[in-house]
């Protein structure tokens, strides 16, 4: 029989759709923002934004739909301008490591190793003026750095980019877009970083059903046949995803059509019934959807895997540290990786919990953040699955 799928990549997080449904006049006040810098954009001052919103309120879309645009307009304007879009869950490990990729993306002719983080930026701005060339840069997940990493330098020395040179002075940065889930973060940022954010937030609410409905519709032409999910099943993904605790996470809205989807298939079905999507929601849990997966480091899955293998083999809630570690071991031979160390396995149960995949009640009690018992067991088969093929894609 034919498959049910016209194009999967259409509900992965990698997927940015060209219109985005309800976040229009976002898109909008982006563009209007940033606008008059495409005029004189060498005499163009730095300007930023926080975007602020909930997960799965379509913040990174807006602000990837945005760059795109913006792109386009700057080249009828005849601007060499480049959106440079950094997850800092992915590339935050430190200041020199982030600033290394950012030259990679923008000027890979002054890459360097030899560099340290403050000469990386000079050559970078040296570049940008020497070729008239221009970026707007989005940092995203800035909340899960400044807990990760307890460290707020970066935020400074974009506040000093047009003093690299002479005082005041432009650097050819026209803006710097800061993405988070809440301001949370903010107690643990001093007044003067604080200010380095800006004053303008861009507000994010949660999705409301009728909005989650418009939305997946788009999405579900895009990605299936059609009749493959009729409006039944997207009102029934609607319904499960506006409520707690979900409250309006799209992206656990577009796993629960993936994996549903897949299950029909499987099942040799021409359609999605509502039984799939039921059997789908008792495996999955929002708290880790397919976006969190794919950004995690191949250590953290791979420290994430055992967890869920050992929790899976024990049948409890928790496991210690030790019994973490021994997995950890034994994933790595059967896999045939180079062996974690004790402290990479501990920065990485460090990092997933900074992620708010992990649990930590005590070197002793270490598990899946936010599972409820019952249905723990169903979860950490489809999670391990799920990591497993990402894990053998990758050796």
């Amino acid at each position: 029989m034919c498959g049910l799928f016209r194009d999967k990549e259409k509900l992965t997080p990698r997927y940015i759709p060209t219109n985005l449904p309800h976040r229009d006049s976002e898109v909008n006040f982006l563009n209007n923002f940033f606008r008059e810098s495409l005029s004189y954009p060498s005499r163009s001052h730095l300007k930023t934004v926080q975007i602020i919103g909930s997960v799965g309120s379509g913040k990174t879309a807006v602000a990837r739909l945005f760059g795109d645009r913006f792109e386009g307009e700057a080249r009828r304007q005849n601007v060499e301008l480049k959106h440079v879009y950094i997850n800092l869950k992915l590339h935050g490990d430190s200041k020199v490591i982030l600033y290394r990729h950012l030259i990679r993306q923008v000027a890979p002719e002054v890459y360097s190793t030899s560099l340290a983080a403050e000469e990386l930026l000079y050559h970078l701005i040296k570049f940008l003026k020497e070729r008239r060339k221009y970026v707007i840069l989005t940092f995203d997940e800035i909340d899960y750095y400044i807990k990760h990493t307890e460290d707020s330098e970066i935020f400074y020395d974009m506040s000093r980019l047009e003093e690299f040179f002479e005082p005041g002075e432009t650097s050819n940065f026209l803006g710097i877009i800061f993405i988070a889930r809440g301001r949370d973060f903010y107690k643990l940022l001093d007044e003067a970083t604080l200010s380095s954010l800006g004053s303008i937030v861009l507000e994010f609410k949660p999705y409301t059903y009728n909005q989650l409905i418009d939305i997946l519709e788009s999405r579900v032409k895009e990605a299936f046949y059609p009749g493959a999910a009729p409006l039944e099943i997207i009102e029934f993904v609607a319904d499960i995803t506006s409520k707690p605790p979900v409250r309006g996470d799209v992206r656990y809205a577009l796993d629960l059509l993936l994996y549903s989807g897949n299950l029909a298939e499987y099942e040799g079905y021409d359609r999605i019934l509502p039984e799939h999507v039921r059997k789908v929601v008792g495996i999955t849990y929002p708290t880790i959807t397919e976006e969190d997966i794919f950004y995690l480091p191949e250590k953290d899955k791979i420290v994430l895997l055992s967890i869920a293998k050992l929790l899976k083999n024990v049948r409890k809630p928790y496991a210690t540290l030790k019994e973490i570690r021994q997995y950890c071991a034994m994933l790595c031979e059967q896999l045939k990786l180079k062996q974690m160390n004790i402290d990479e396995i501990e920065h990485c149960i460090e990092d997933l919990h900074d992620r708010n995949i992990v649990e930590i009640k005590s070197l002793s009690a270490i598990g899946i953040s936010g599972i409820p018992v019952e249905a723990l067991d169903q979860f950490l088969e489809n999670l391990m699955k799920r990591l497993e093929s990402g894990l053998v894609g990758g050796v």
